[in-house]
């Protein structure tokens, strides 16, 4: 998609670096180091960053139940997004084909949700073609319970599909209408967050303690009680059922005195879940349709942001590239290192307000000198300049006056930090596309992990320097030792 982009903080901010260095070098500058720093913390934003409030700790809430309304709603994101997508395509001529085809796929999964869906209401509440998955831990009786369900209660009911599910197999667990989670004693952490999980992607699940029978009535019970204080607040209900009870040792006095001991399989104790389950199949089936085309709907727009982010992102490496070999000769040209900070912050702010544009989002000048500030900040603390300084140093081995040395190391370090600061911001703005509008939160301090990530990754950062010495003046006076490269 064609973009016509102004560029006033990149202007300006250069504008100032140049008149800051003129007035250095004639040795009349009226700039004393307060002044100055009040420029930088200007066009960087610090003042935003030192009134920056502690994180809070965001209060979970259960997602939203499910109704026609909502589904309706997830589907027309999906096909704001495809026509998003189309209109991509229009500037991509290489790929239109491809693209166009897989807009079809995505408007045909579209249309097979909404017959779905209608098929499944007309039925009314009675519909009982549901698909149920018993998953969670390790022996905890998952297979037993299948077998269990299938040749007794799942016989009354002949449209239930019941699958025992292992944990490896998410596709099926998604598409499941019910997920029972069985769990044999006290929930782990790692199952808890399993459970939190379907229930965030809006799952509708049944947690079932298995087993009970290995248990004292009285700890049985504490143990059921402390599964669903901790269920409750995550709104979901738990049974206690004992597929395959223990053996019950059995004595017996014979007529000649002796005594006969033997051992009895009990009846499977199920009682609780299939009465739970055949109240949600009779009265909750419709709940049950719209969760699953609700989900349905969600991993679409998923799907098709994941198409819309890929031509973005073509667009975007480009600008990232641009301003990276800015940073570079800037650098270069540049004696002093805070006008270098004046000069990579206003590059960075203008490739936010850049990459925003791609992305389909809209910054102020001052938003973007901010995030641009916090940038500095975090290449600052995570030691970032300091370690591609170090790194970038012993690949370049230089010939030329040590000016021109240190000017072709800040350079190339710039250009890199830019580099690093593009990409992270290109995945940043990818991750933020895929949440709700309204659960979007722009904090670029979330940065940190994603830099310290990619810096530590280190991959081509030999060829990196290659291609900056390109763009930057005297390259053919410096050159790049293969041997030192170490990342």
């Amino acid at each position: 998609m064609g973009i016509a982009l102004k560029r006033p903080v990149l202007v300006g901010g250069l504008g100032l670096t140049a008149g800051l260095w003129l007035l250095d070098v004639v040795e009349q500058s009226p700039v004393d180091s307060s002044m100055m720093m009040g420029a930088i913390a200007l066009g960087s934003g610090l003042w935003w960053l030192k009134n920056l409030g502690k994180p809070t700790v965001p209060v979970w809430e259960k997602p939203a139940a499910a109704d026609r309304a909502a589904v309706e709603a997830a589907l027309a994101e999906v096909n704001a997004v495809l026509e998003a997508l189309a209109t991509e395509a229009e500037f991509n001529p290489s790929s239109l084909t491809a693209i166009e085809s897989q807009i079809a796929t995505q408007r045909q999964a579209q249309a097979d949700i909404l017959k779905g869906l209608d098929r499944g209401l007309d039925r009314g509440l009675d519909r009982t073609d549901l698909t149920l998955a018993i998953t969670g831990g390790k022996a905890v009786g998952k297979t037993a319970l299948a077998a269990q369900l299938t040749a007794n209660w799942q016989a009354e009911q002949s449209q239930i599909t019941l699958l025992d599910i292992g944990e490896a197999q998410t596709a099926e667990l998604a598409a499941a209408d019910l997920v029972l989670f069985v769990a044999a004693a006290d929930l782990t952490d790692s199952e808890f967050q399993q459970v939190r999980t379907f229930v965030d992607a809006g799952q509708p699940l049944l947690l079932v303690f298995n087993k009970q029978d290995q248990y004292a009535p009285m700890e049985r019970a504490q143990i059921l009680q402390r599964m669903q204080a901790q269920m409750a607040e995550l709104g979901v209900e738990g049974v206690a059922i004992a597929t395959v009870p223990s053996p019950i040792k059995v004595r017996r006095h014979l007529p000649n005195g002796e005594v006969e001991e033997t051992y009895e399989q009990p009846a499977p104790e199920l009682d609780a879940l299939t009465a739970k389950l055949t109240q949600q199949v009779e009265q909750e089936a419709q709940t049950l349709v719209m969760a699953t085309a609700l989900r349905q709907a969600k991993a679409l727009k998923v799907s098709a942001q994941a198409l819309l982010n890929d031509q973005r992102r073509q667009q975007a490496l480009p600008l990232v590239e641009q301003a990276q070999w800015i940073a570079a000769g800037t650098a270069f040209a540049s004696p002093l290192p805070t006008l270098d900070l004046l000069a990579t912050t206003a590059i960075n702010a203008q490739l936010i307000l850049d990459l925003g544009a791609v992305y389909g989002q809209k910054f102020s000048l001052e938003q973007a000198k901010a995030a641009a500030g916090t940038l500095a900040e975090l290449t600052v603390k995570l030691g970032l300049v300091e370690l591609t300084s170090q790194a970038l140093s012993s690949l370049l081995k230089s010939h030329a006056v040590t000016y021109v040395a240190g000017g072709v190391l800040q350079g190339v370090s710039a250009a890199y930090l830019t580099h690093l600061a593009g990409l992270s911001l290109i995945d940043f703005f990818e991750a933020q596309s895929q949440l709700d509008p309204r659960d979007r939160q722009f904090t670029f301090a979330q940065l940190g992990p994603r830099l310290q990530a990619l810096f530590q990754q280190g991959t081509g950062l030999q060829t990196f320097a290659r291609q900056a010495l390109k763009h930057l003046p005297s390259s053919q006076a410096v050159t790049v030792d293969a041997s030192a490269a170490s990342l």
